[in-house]
């Protein structure tokens, strides 16, 4: 990698750049990672210039790199070997479509760390590499639109937000889908949009095709007013190719108005599907011939594939079957086998939501292994068989007890449904007593369709059962039963750290007390708390929920940590999530531990929902892990739909 200020060009390049307009060329001589664009007298990149590359041969091909966020560490594995792949098949030049770093947060040291990472690999490339800016590179972790300061490192570091580039056989143009009238937010401002229209009349006398890339697909963004604002220009100038990426999932789709469109995957980025589903790591090559004809296929390790490998109308199919609420449902629940055997049967309703037959299957979670890809060409010639280590890499045993004591009876028959169709099952479930709270069993139930090239697709829709929580209260803290937060709603986005425990007890002049110890690599604060039920699903910061009581004779109760003090908010919430002001009814005493934190919440009786005896009383406390990023995962002491109950304290007379 060159040194940034090598890197960034010589002063003189600086002076330049200070008469240059948006709409002005730059012709200075690439470098590899990315070119040397011409700067503002601020040292950043000017946004709508040019890069004009020196002449290739007449038949080029071009190479690019699809998202890799939400990948973590294990991600870049991808994208070093993608590298490696460029450097031995040579390609002219290299691309992106953005999401470059995972971002999506506060801390700008930690950002630079993972742009500066994301630069030492590409800068191995023996080509040109062009970034493209995508919705991660850009919003900080406030949420706040008009903050422009990820977006100003990015272009210390990267270069413009939008520009065009000149190859001999073709023009690209890059944009910014994040550009909404100046906020970072979804969308194509005026001002980009005129640069755009100006800028392919200019590329259009060349009379090479022209290339659109971009982050986000913005024609699936209503306010863009796509069909209306932007695919007017892109006929109006003859485009030849439009592509974007941002939803992780491969797909060819149908043309407008002639201009083929095409979404890619991942290169390091997060999936949770079979890659027939459009979920796998791969790379996008376009070979354009000097009569204008351009030719894009797709590369994962050993293997080519075509363009409409995965079409919209099969990934329609497996996204219609991912949501468990439209292919799987569960009804009913399993005693906590906590100091006795249970027994008892829940049931499961399988529905066909597509236009396809499906085949479910119902199978016991296992310890995760690669699934085997096997797939024919058109000509039925060629067989090519691969491994996809998705299954492994998502893989998160925080939240998936593996050896669970719970017996399952699941079906051992495959079940076909005709498109629409429903079918239930009753699945037996016993567990020997146990000595302490387990998590749920999982299971997997497995949803497999035909595509259009007669591959059987498998659609994994992992479930958990619902158990019914009896909590018994502790003489005191110390010595009470420690109870596990669970995920009971799988989700490939939880975090990888085990989940809290939390006890409960009726000590000195509490009605009640409840401790819980939070496993937590740091504690984040809210400093921009809201007020909308949005927040509390995806908050800013940690945080606890308590819910007392059901209906609207339920109480519920939100801490978050103050910004400057970290010390215990408690806020009461009112029946549509709204916060209505801090509660005095329930104090909170906060610890910082070696592994975490804990938070005792010590709750008056007129904290209790009012007529209901505790022994009554249903309960569920939720544990949010924030960790500084943008989204924020919930775990739950029981399921949203069996919440808790409390058992009377038999260690007191008269309860």
């Amino acid at each position: 990698m060159q040194g940034l200020p090598a890197f960034f060009a010589s002063c003189a390049v600086f002076a330049a750049a200070a008469h240059l307009t948006s709409a002005a060329a730059a012709t200075p001589t690439p470098a590899t990672t990315p070119p040397s664009f011409a700067k503002d007298n601020t040292g950043n990149a000017i946004d709508g210039q040019v890069v004009a590359q020196p002449a290739r041969p007449k038949r080029q091909i071009v190479a690019i790199i699809p998202d890799r966020t939400t990948g973590r560490d294990w991600g870049l594995r991808y994208l070093r070997e993608s590298v490696e792949d460029f450097n031995r098949t040579s390609p002219d030049a290299v691309f992106s479509v953005g999401d470059l770093v995972q971002g999506y947060s506060r801390d700008h040291d930690h950002v630079r760390g993972e742009r500066q990472t994301f630069l030492d690999i590409v800068g191995t490339l023996e080509m040109p590499f062009y970034p493209t800016p995508g919705n991660h590179d850009l919003v900080s972790g406030k949420r706040d639109a008009s903050d422009r300061s990820f977006a100003e490192q990015y272009r210390a570091m990267f270069g413009p937000l939008y520009y065009a580039v000149e190859l001999e056989l073709a023009s690209f143009v890059i944009l910014n889908t994040e550009d909404g009238d100046g906020r970072i937010e979804p969308g194509f401002s005026d001002t980009q949009l005129a640069w755009l229209d100006t800028t392919l009349a200019r590329l259009t006398s060349r009379e090479r095709p022209i290339i659109i890339l971009f982050h986000r697909p913005l024609w699936d963004h209503k306010p863009t007013r796509w069909d209306e604002r932007v695919q007017p220009l892109l006929v109006k100038h003859g485009v030849d190719y439009v592509i974007a990426g941002h939803y992780h999932a491969l797909c060819a789709l149908p043309p407008r108005d002639g201009i083929p469109y095409l979404l890619l995957g991942t290169c390091g980025g997060a999936n949770d599907q079979h890659p027939l589903a459009g979920h796998l790591q791969h790379v996008t090559y376009l070979v354009i011939d000097e009569d204008g004809s351009i030719e894009p296929y797709h590369q994962i390790a050993g293997c080519t594939l075509p363009v409409d490998w995965v079409t919209k109308s099969d990934q329609d199919a497996a996204y219609g079957l991912k949501s468990a609420r439209n292919a799987v449902t569960l009804r009913g629940a399993i005693e906590d086998p906590l100091g006795k055997p249970v027994e008892g049967e829940i049931e499961c309703t399988l529905r066909n939501p597509i236009d396809r037959e499906v085949e479910f299957t119902f199978h016991k979670t296992r310890a995760p292994e690669p699934w085997r890809v096997t797939d024919r060409d058109v000509s039925g010639d060629i067989e090519r068989v691969w491994t996809s280590r998705t299954p492994i890499d998502t893989f998160n045993l925080a939240t998936t007890d593996l050896e669970s004591p719970f017996q399952l009876g699941l079906p051992t028959d495959v079940i076909r449904l005709a498109p629409g169709e429903t079918r239930s099952v009753r699945i037996p479930i016993a567990a020997p007593a146990q000595v302490e709270p387990r998590m749920p069993a999982p299971f997997d139930v497995v949803a497999t369709f035909v595509d259009g090239k007669s591959r059987r697709v498998p659609i994994v829709l992992r479930q958990r059962v619902p158990i019914t929580r009896t909590i018994q209260l502790g003489a005191s803290l110390e010595a009470a039963t420690a109870y596990p937060a669970c995920v009971w709603n799988w989700t490939e986005y939880d975090t990888a750290e085990p989940g809290a425990r939390m006890r409960f007890a009726r000590i000195g002049g509490a009605a009640l007390s409840i401790r819980i110890d939070a496993i937590d690599q740091r504690l984040s604060t809210d400093a921009k708390p809201g007020t909308g039920k949005s927040r509390l699903d995806d908050p800013l910061g940690d945080g606890v929920r308590l819910s007392l009581g059901e209906g609207a004779e339920g109480r519920e109760y939100l801490v978050t940590f103050d910004t400057s003090t970290e010390a215990p908010v408690v806020e009461t919430l009112g029946a549509d999530g709204k916060r209505l002001g801090k509660s005095e009814l329930v104090g909170a005493m906060f610890l910082k531990t070696p592994n975490g934190w804990s938070l005792t919440l010590d709750l008056s009786g007129a904290a209790l929902p009012e007529g209901i005896r505790l022994e009554d009383l249903s309960i569920n406390v939720g544990i949010a892990d924030n960790d500084e990023t943008y989204h924020t995962q919930w775990r739950w002491l029981a399921p949203k739909t069996v919440p808790a109950r409390l058992r009377a304290d038999e260690s007191r007379p008269g309860q």
